[in-house]
């Protein structure tokens, strides 16, 4: 027997054909899995007479030389089958006997024959018997193996390869199986359909990279970078997950394409439901749909997306006949003004204005009820739900159809109060005021050219009836009407006005009238509220000032998961809420001569942020300083009345220290016994007081500032800014509380039993995790202040408003924070 011809074809530079990469994997794959003692033993053991017999008079190999000496013997084929296995073993690890043996450098001159060691020969034996087993294996099942729980490669247009532990590429050919755990690759202008171990089948645009990971039930793949089209099959058990970097998708048989690159990635759905989960959010997307994690990636049409695919006439197919249905549903178009609202009396106290949703309600139910036909899921839900739903959908739409685009609810000021709602709408066609006796019986109904009026009252349906019937339209010379009006001049959806004054209860501190609205841009719900006062602006609104840059967050990072920032006219203010001088060291002169100091020190730009782990607290402060050797000095004197204070009433001091490190002075303020909760460094930077618990925040911060890399420049931030005419905020309040907290609520969770996970109010520990991220602004203006925010963060922050309005920073604050209540994210 030849022994050189069984060599492989290529172990760095050697030639000979027989044993090629292939078996290189297959070896890899059978070293890695450990065998027991007992089991190699016993092995040992039973070839130990076949490997005696042949090596009698054989010397005992050592090192390299004996290898090299091997080698002649090896090329001419006398070598035993057992010493032939050995060199092979030993040629593909060591490359030093790899260049002897391809003829570059001169071998080892062999020492004298040592005496055998049989010991030692029993685990050389051993050795063999696994090579051989593991050669036996690779033979019999080809390359990767072919048993169940592999994938295979269907087709491939082009390169494919597979990425080796060495980090070196190996071909596949169609037909082919490979394992979970490898990494797939595309070579450029070339694509691969795979067909995973569910039946999914997964196609791969060039240079993309993937792999897959197989739990219990579940499979995932994850996808490094580049483009795919998978066709999910139907599962009995468990999910197909498509993860990337920065999101994951769970689907069951579904058509979706997955696109991951530098930016971030891109879902698009093409048949089916995905479900696309990304920081702590999950998101449901229909035929049609698509989302990328980025504001840097623009949308794309699906048909583009998939346009690469061998099968896109197929999907596009698929594709189109859904979009045909998708395109009827549309939301009313946003509204610039109102009929109904100019012709409202002056005592009207609220007044609300909705589009018509009769025919949208009606058509998304047409499309709905055509998938669940689809969906065994969905089939239950609407069995067990659908029998109430569809009536009052049913009954929706066709009052829409008597009805104009507007439909207004109204509430008149009375001496007790507002009277009872009244619903006023325009009408396109007759027959409404019979849909409403024989639907609402006992519903009020008045009717005017053009105009029909009801409501539960028919004393208040009466009065706003007769005020239509006067010419004066009173309403319109109010300021009030101003507000809505202006409301409309910026595109309304859903509209809610109220005249605070007309209210039992009077508007909170000087507040006159609230226009609050919900509409929708860009497929994105915006949400605003306006806050318009009588005269001047009171509490804390009075403290902010119009919309000025923030250079303040510029030193917070992306991590951070509280970020409260504002510009303020007096800085003073601030320092009275805040610092609390006057209670830090006494009443009098002393005390307000410290406070006024630090004032005029300042600028009128704060940050407050939570940058890094929630325990210990990462709080971090930047503010802005117009006179850093000015706020030094009040500070030392801030100290210094306290230490006397507390050593006249038997007190403990203040702990002060100052140091320099590269040239940057550091300070030190803390209290008496030793505490990281009670500790607190500080430095100045570029116009800005930059204080924390730690040094090593602060020099965090500077490093964030010197980079460029902000929250503000994040792309997760700068796609939750509300889109509006302003480029900059009064005020800003930011959350992403849900990642730091996820771990925390895991491990509470699991440590309690069922009963005891829920808290106060109802809140679930699971729910900690899954919060919502939000972003709410503030714009000042000379009697009014504007909140803005996307989704459904304004409604959360009622808390923090009271609090703004009455002038309690810390208030404001506690009620930004996620306690007690919590928002999950829509689903």
């Amino acid at each position: 027997m030849n022994h050189a011809e069984s060599e492989p074809s290529k172990m760095g530079s050697i030639n000979e054909p027989p044993m090629d990469e292939r078996l290189e994997l297959a070896m890899q794959e059978i070293r890695r899995d450990t065998a027991e003692d007992a089991v190699v033993e016993a092995a040992a053991t039973r070839v130990w007479a076949r490997i005696a017999a042949e090596g009698v008079g054989h010397p005992h190999i050592r090192g390299c030389a004996d290898f090299q000496a091997l080698i002649p013997d090896y090329r001419a084929g006398r070598l035993t089958d057992a010493r032939a296995a050995l060199l092979q073993d030993h040629l593909h690890h060591c490359v030093a006997c790899r260049k002897v043996y391809e003829g570059r450098v001169v071998t080892m001159p062999a020492p004298a024959a040592p005496r055998r060691a049989p010991q030692t020969i029993r685990w050389a034996a051993a050795a063999v018997v696994v090579l051989t087993a593991g050669a036996a294996v690779w033979f019999t099942f080809g390359p990767f193996g072919a048993g169940p729980g592999r994938a295979t490669v269907q087709a491939v247009n082009g390169s494919l390869f597979v990425l080796a532990a060495d980090g070196t590429l190996h071909p596949l050919a169609a037909g082919q199986n490979f394992p979970d755990g490898v990494e797939i690759r595309t070579a450029k202008d070339s694509s691969a359909m795979l067909q995973l171990r569910d039946g999914s089948l997964v196609e791969l645009r060039e240079r993309s990279e993937l792999r897959t990971e197989a739990d219990a039930a579940d499979l995932t793949l994850r996808l490094d970078r580049g483009n795919v089209i998978v066709q999910a099959a139907k599962r009995r058990r468990g999910h197909l997950y498509v993860a990337t970097a920065d999101c994951r998708v769970a689907v069951t048989g579904t058509v979706f394409s997955v696109a991951a690159g530098v930016k971030g990635s891109r879902v698009a759905v093409v048949e089916g439901e995905v479900h696309m989960a990304q920081d702590n959010q999950e998101h449901v997307l229909h035929p049609g749909d698509q989302m990328a994690t980025s504001a840097a990636i623009e949308p794309e049409p699906v048909r583009d997306e998939i346009g690469w695919s061998r099968n896109r006439d197929r999907l596009i197919q698929e594709l189109s006949k859904l979009q045909i249905e998708m395109r009827r549903i549309q939301l009313p178009a946003l509204r610039y003004g109102s009929r109904l609202a100019g012709r409202l009396p002056a005592n009207t106290a609220f007044y609300v204005s909705l589009p018509n949703l009769g025919n949208y309600l009606a058509q998304t139910e047409e499309v709905f009820l055509k998938n669940v036909a689809q969906s065994p899921d969905l089939r239950a839900w609407w069995a067990d739900r659908g029998a109430q739903i569809g009536p009052l959908v049913e009954k929706l739409h066709e009052a829409g159809a008597y009805l104009g685009d507007e439909i207004a609810i109204v509430g008149l000021a009375g001496a007790k109060g507002p009277q009872g709602p009244v619903v006023l709408a325009e009408t396109k066609r007759e027959g409404f005021p019979e849909f409403l006796k024989k639907n609402v019986p006992k519903a009020a109904v008045a009717v005017r050219p053009g105009v029909v009026l009801f409501g539960p009252e028919a004393a208040s349906v009466e009065t706003l009836a007769a005020s239509l019937d006067t010419t004066s339209a009173a309403l319109q010379a109010t300021p009030f009407y101003g507000r809505i009006a202006e409301a409309f001049r910026e595109g309304a959806g859903m509209l809610f006005c109220a005249d605070l004054s007309r209210l039992p209860q009077g508007g909170p501190a000087g507040v006159r009238y609230l226009i609050a609205g919900e509409k929708e841009l860009d497929h994105q719900t915006q949400v605003r509220a306006t806050l318009a006062f009588a005269g001047e602006r009171t509490g804390m609104a009075a403290w902010l000032a119009e919309p000025a840059p923030m250079g303040s967050l510029e030193y917070v990072t992306p991590e951070a998961t509280f970020v409260a920032g504002f510009v303020v006219q007096d800085p003073g203010a601030i320092v009275d809420q805040v610092a609390g001088v006057g209670k830090a060291v006494g009443a009098g002169a002393p005390a307000a001569a410290i406070r006024d100091a630090l004032a005029g020190s300042l600028g009128g730009e704060f940050a407050v942020a939570f940058d890094g782990p929630l325990f210990p607290p990462s709080w971090k402060l930047v503010a802005e300083v117009y006179d850093p050797a000015r706020a030094l000095a009040a500070v030392r004197q801030a100290v210094e009345s306290y230490n006397e204070n507390a050593a006249r009433n038997g007190g403990k001091p203040l702990r002060t220290a100052r140091e320099t490190v590269d040239g940057r002075t550091y300070y030190m303020l803390a209290a008496a016994d030793p505490n990281p909760l009670t500790e607190a460094h500080y430095t100045f930077a570029n116009g800005y007081l930059l204080a924390a618990p730690t040094r090593a925040l602060l020099v965090k911060a500077l490093e964030t500032k010197a980079t460029g890399a902000s929250i503000t420049h994040a792309a997760k931030f700068m796609a939750m800014e509300p889109r509006d005419r302003y480029a900059n905020y009064s005020a800003l309040v930011y959350e992403n509380f849900g990642r730091t907290l996820a771990p925390l609520a895991g491990l509470l969770s699991g440590l309690m039993g069922d009963a005891a996970r829920a808290g106060r109010g109802g809140m679930q520990l699971d729910q900690l995790g899954n919060m919502k991220s939000i972003l709410l602004a503030a714009y000042a203006g000379r009697d009014q202040i504007t909140f803005a925010a996307n989704g459904d963060a304004l409604p959360s922050a009622e808390a923090g408003f009271a609090s703004l309005l009455s002038g309690n920073l810390a208030g404001m604050m506690g009620g930004a924070l996620p306690m007690p209540a919590t928002r999950g994210a829509r689903r």
